[in-house]
């Protein structure tokens, strides 16, 4: 029986891989409407106008950019994906403190889906803690209808259940091979901010202003954006390629080639795992009411991005060093964890090529450790320096932290070349097997 349902999981997978184009896409829209749809509606019995006031804050616009609005709405899915984003920066940490766990994340793909199941196991875990703990916290300060055992029973589980649900969609759309399922549902969250900044910015440069002006602003806004946009592309982009010269034996000659190493390479994670670190004790002082004067009070204005680069209070612009340290942190740690010198070497040595004028082993293993260190180094600088540069200049016009014009287009854009070169690959493998199975069938 129970290889049975094993079989049948698989012939599901199986049948969900091989959807027409078409059809996955239909399947992904129809996923996203319903995760809008949960993610707009608020709960009855929460009192939503402070937590609108809470996620208002401009230190937390990044978190309620990556939940789409739905923890301000609190909504059915108010958590969103959120416990999945901190189940996998406690993942990471992780695999410091257990080497089994680093070395089951560089098992293959094996290992990776053992490491991802474990990652959502921890996910669901903090869905309900942090379910419970909302519910109470609100609960405690009066803005639950009634703060009774069963109002905060019911918000834990309805919660509870949306982050779940978040969780397995993000499987399901996994397994049609269309790209990471969580990486569909953040831009998707990111996405649906952008409305709301797009008016912010007609309100306070087009409207109410003379024709010839609110045009000029309009265009000067659209060319900023897709200035940003155009940088944020270059950025997510870019590569170091770093020559190869494969020995040919039998004929004689050198075959030059090289391998790329890109400029973004840990990808968006360091930026994620940062704001999400700033954004944290901000909430939680928010909820617990605590760091409203004093030294705490100084410090949470440290973490607020709204507070940073202005002339008027200086000493608060120390939170963007501290942001800027935290992002070349992760950078090292992700390049420790997700970026393998010694398997690029070994690959290198198997099929008879080398970097010149490196010798092959432990000096090869070295020189892409330090090339790798150096270009994700500087990728994680000129990242970090436009995120900075984009609250530099939203602070100067009083606009706070825009979803359009700060770290959430690089994730979005990091994202969506990601699951570009993604699907390309798969389409790659896909063209090969289907040119295989027709010289069999020709055979």
């Amino acid at each position: 029986m129970k290889g049975g349902r094993k079989q049948g999981f698989r012939t599901f997978k199986s049948q969900l891989k091989g959807l027409p184009t078409a059809c996955k896409a239909a399947v992904i829209l129809a996923v996203i409407i319903l995760v809008r749809f949960g993610s707009s509606y608020p709960l009855p019995f929460v009192d939503g106008d402070y937590m609108r006031m809470i996620l208002g804050i401009q230190g937390l616009a990044f978190l309620n950019s990556i939940t789409g609005g739905s923890m301000q709405q609190m909504s059915f899915f108010a958590l969103s994906i959120s416990p999945y984003i901190t189940a996998s920066i406690i993942m990471q940490l992780m695999t410091v403190v257990f080497p089994s766990l680093e070395e089951m994340q560089k098992d293959g793909k094996t290992g990776r889906e053992r490491f991802k199941h474990i990652t959502q196991a921890v996910a669901v875990t903090l869905s309900v803690i942090q379910s419970v703990a909302m519910a109470v916290g609100l609960g405690a300060r009066g803005l639950l209808v009634s703060y009774t055992p069963a109002t905060v029973a019911a918000a834990s589980v309805i919660w509870s259940i949306g982050a779940i649900v978040l969780i397995g969609i993000s499987s399901f759309l996994d397994w049609m091979e269309v790209g990471s399922g969580i990486s569909i549902l953040l831009c998707a969250n990111i996405l649906s901010t952008f409305p709301s900044d797009v008016f912010a910015l007609r309100d306070m440069f087009v409207s109410g202003k003379i024709p010839a002006v609110a045009v000029l602003n309009a265009c000067l806004i659209i060319a900023t954006f897709l200035a940003i946009l155009g940088v944020c592309v270059v950025l997510a982009s870019t590569s170091r390629e770093v020559p190869v010269v494969n020995s040919r034996k039998l004929a004689g000659t050198l075959d030059k080639s090289s391998f790329p190493i890109p400029l973004n390479t840990c990808s968006v994670m360091p930026v994620i795992f940062a704001s999400s670190i700033l954004s944290l004790p901000i909430i939680v002082s928010q909820f617990t009411g605590t760091a409203k004067d004093g030294i705490p009070m100084h410090i949470m204005r440290c973490l607020t991005t709204g507070e940073w680069f202005k002339p008027e209070q200086p000493l608060y612009t120390v939170g963007a060093f501290l942001y800027f340290g935290l992002t070349t942190l992760f950078t090292f740690f992700y390049l420790d964890i997700g970026f393998n010198p010694y398997e690029i070497a070994d690959n290198l040595k198997r099929s008879g090529a080398t970097i010149p004028g490196i010798r092959p082993g432990a000096p090869t293993v070295e020189y892409i450790r330090k090339t790798s260190t150096r270009i994700a180094l500087a990728g994680n600088t000129a990242t970090t320096l436009l995120i900075l540069a984009m609250h530099a200049v939203c602070n100067a016009y009083g606009l706070g932290a825009l979803s359009i014009a700060g770290t959430s287009v690089i994730i979005l854009v990091g994202v969506v070349i990601e699951e570009r070169r993604l699907l390309a690959s798969l389409a790659a493998v896909k063209q090969f097997s289907g040119r295989r199975k027709k010289r069999r069938g020709i055979l």
